[in-house]
């Protein structure tokens, strides 16, 4: 499971089931995207 976003900290530290913190998986994808467009 992977935790997004500026409040996944907060999660994180209580969950057993998150492997990974990417912050910024939303605009990964947006630039992936794009670059596929382009």
């Amino acid at each position: 499971v992977i935790a997004t976003g500026g409040l996944a900290p907060l999660i994180i530290g209580v969950s057993e089931t998150i492997d990974h913190h990417e912050p910024d998986l939303t605009l990964i994808g947006l630039r992936l995207i794009h670059e596929r467009n382009a």
